[in-house]
C-alpha cells in the first residue's frame, strides 16, 4: 500500500510542475469522449443480428448513426467555425496548418458518408438480397468507424504537437 502512496505523491509533485494546459482542451476531451461513445453505440448496432429482422436491425443502425451524425456535426462546428479550435490552434502554431487542413477535409468526407448511409437505411431495396444489402451497410459503416478512429488519433497527435498535452483515448 505504501508504494501506491509514494506513486501518488510523485505524480502530484510532477503535475504541480506541469505547464498549465489551455482550458479549451477540456472541451476537446469532452467532445472526444462523446464521439467515442457514439461510435461504440454504432458498432454495437452494426453487430446486432440481422437475419429475419432486417427492419429492426436497420432501425437500430439508423438510430445509432443519427447519434453519430449529431455528435460529428457538433464536432465540426466546434472545431471549424471561424475563430474555433482549429483556427486558434493554427494561430498558436502555424506549422500545423497542413495537418489541420487534413482534419477539415476528413470532416466533410466522413459527413458525406454518414448522410449517404442514413438515406440508404430509409430505403431498404426490395429487389436486392437482404443479406447482401446488410453486408454492404455493415462494410461501409465499419470503414467509417475506422475513419473516425483514425481522425480522432490524428486530432490527438495534432493537439500533442501544438500543446505537448495528451488528450487521451476518451
Amino acid at each position: 500500500m505504501a508504494r501506491f502512496r509514494r506513486f501518488d505523491t510523485a505524480r502530484m509533485a510532477t503535475s504541480a510542475l506541469a505547464p498549465e494546459r489551455p482550458p479549451e482542451l477540456d472541451d476537446v476531451r469532452l467532445r472526444r469522449a462523446g464521439l467515442k461513445a457514439a461510435m461504440s453505440g454504432l458498432e454495437i448496432s452494426l453487430a446486432a443480428p440481422a437475419p429475419n429482422r432486417l427492419d429492426e436491425w436497420a432501425l437500430g443502425v439508423a438510430d445509432s448513426l443519427h447519434v453519430v451524425h449529431e455528435v460529428w456535426t457538433r464536432h465540426i462546428v466546434e472545431t471549424e467555425a471561424p475563430g474555433a479550435f482549429l483556427d486558434e490552434l493554427i494561430a498558436e502554431s502555424p506549422r500545423l496548418a497542413t495537418p489541420a487542413a487534413r482534419l477539415r477535409r476528413e470532416h466533410n468526407e466522413i459527413l458525406g458518408v454518414i448522410a449517404r448511409v442514413e438515406k440508404a437505411l430509409t430505403e431498404i431495396p426490395v429487389d436486392t438480397d437482404p443479406d447482401v444489402w446488410c453486408e454492404q451497410i455493415r462494410s461501409e459503416l465499419t470503414a467509417t468507424l475506422c475513419a473516425l478512429a483514425r481522425h480522432r488519433q490524428r486530432g490527438a497527435d495534432l493537439i500533442y504537437e501544438a500543446y505537448d498535452v495528451d488528450v487521451g483515448g476518451g
